[in-house]
């Protein structure tokens, strides 16, 4: 009733037309929303209706992983070394022969200890030979007549025993000396040639290919393709085309688990296989070195070779033995000292155990050293590039094949030689 009195007056009327005159409100939602069932509330833009829907986002590639992710590309060429006409001329040879860097290591490193070191090995071994069975036997024999006269010149001269060793020592070594000449074999040069022709061969190829893993380790991370272009920054620089291509393949080729020849290898596999080989060297050469020594000491200790020879030295109650037990027999037996002293006793040489003592100590000596040295290179051959590992193992190899095959060669003969001084005792028993 109120309300109908308010609406009943001018301003009530006035505010029912306007009322009346306003648009009816859309309630219904719009076309382009009653279309689709799945529309979001939280938007209050529509989307275009004659929008087209997005093509689907391809896969992405999947992120290759670097090789080398910590290396960037050069700016420069590598600096001229010293060995670097020789690290150029050894790379550009397995290009030419088209052999890849890691065959071309195994098989230049066989080719050279075939050609260079092994004839020295087998001069080496037939003149230890020739000393073993034609020389050693003519300087025992010259060595017991040098004592003989020397005794008597010293007891003529009144001289001591130790006098009288001073001049054995003499006149045994030169004596020896001068028989080892006459054959052609001397020790001394026997022991020293195969060394100083192999030492320098191995230290300078070991310095060309470290030259060369050096000057290669700045170009791995540098495509085929940008090479000419570090030629352009250097206009100056010596090397060429195709050697900086050689130090390229040089760097990308790869050895199993190592992924680049110029670097070290990590799991230390290369580095033990060289200590291992060095370690089996040196056990196959023991017979080697032994039969060097023997030889040496045989000239160059002439009264411990003699001594040793001679077995255990007689004491005075047993010379008395002998000769008492020559004189029942009916044989008179004399027995020689090396006294040249009459008046007294003459100093007993020294005994053969001292001496048998000594040789397996200084075998045992060198060996262990050696055995000392190979273990110590293996953390050296750990800093080295691979391809070094690879060329130490393939020499090492050759050495334990060659030393070897000496070996197999030294028994067999030992035993040819047997049989022959058996057959001959037999002969001239019947």
């Amino acid at each position: 009733m109120i309300l109908r009195s308010r609406l009943a007056t001018p301003l009530g009327c006035a505010a029912k037309s306007a009322l009346s005159r306003r648009p009816a409100r859309q309630l219904a939602p719009p076309a382009f929303l009653l279309a689709s069932r799945n529309f979001s509330l939280s938007s209050s833009t529509p989307p275009p209706a004659d929008s087209a829907p997005s093509p689907p986002t391809p896969d992405l590639a999947p992120p290759v992983k670097p090789v080398f992710s910590d290396l960037f590309a050069p700016d420069s060429l590598p600096d001229p070394t010293f060995f670097e006409p020789l690290s150029n001329a050894l790379l550009s040879v397995p290009s030419s022969l088209s052999l890849s860097y890691l065959a071309f290591i195994p098989i230049a490193t066989v080719l050279y200890r075939a050609v260079l070191t092994l004839p020295f090995n087998v001069w080496q071994r037939r003149r230890i030979a020739r000393f073993t069975n034609d020389v050693l036997p003519l300087v025992k024999k010259e060595q017991a007549r040098i004592a003989l006269e020397t005794r008597a010149d010293c007891r003529r001269a009144g001289k001591s025993y130790e006098e009288y060793q001073k001049e054995f020592q003499k006149r045994a070594k030169k004596e020896a000396y001068a028989i080892a000449r006459r054959h052609n074999c001397s020790p001394r040069l026997t022991v020293i040639v195969p060394p100083l022709v192999h030492m320098p061969i191995l230290i300078t190829a070991t310095l060309v290919i470290r030259d060369a893993c050096d000057r290669a380790q700045s170009l791995l991370a540098v495509t085929p393709a940008s090479l000419p272009s570090l030629l352009d920054l250097a206009p100056g620089s010596t090397l060429t085309t195709s050697a900086l291509s050689n130090l390229h393949d040089l760097a990308s080729t790869s050895f199993l688990w190592v992924p680049s020849l110029v670097l070290p290898d990590v799991t230390m596999y290369l580095p033990l296989g060289v200590g291992l080989l060095m370690l089996l060297n040196i056990e196959v050469s023991s017979q080697i070195r032994r039969q060097t020594q023997e030889a040496r000491e045989a000239i160059e200790n002439p009264l411990d070779a003699m001594v040793a020879q001679a077995g255990k030295p007689i004491s005075a109650a047993e010379r008395r033995r002998m000769v008492a037990r020559g004189a029942r027999d009916g044989k008179p037996m004399i027995v020689r000292g090396l006294a040249t002293v009459p008046s007294r006793p003459a100093p007993p040489p020294p005994p053969p155990q001292a001496v048998e003592r000594k040789k397996p100590d200084t075998n045992k000596i060198i060996s262990n050293a050696l055995r000392l040295a190979s273990l110590a290179f293996i953390p050296i051959a750990g800093m080295a590039p691979a391809a070094i590992c690879i060329y130490w193992m393939t020499s090492n190899a050759f050495t334990l094949v060659q030393n070897a095959v000496f070996r197999w060669l030294d028994r067999d003969e030992e035993k040819k030689r047997r049989m022959k001084r058996i057959m001959s005792s037999k002969a001239v028993g019947v």
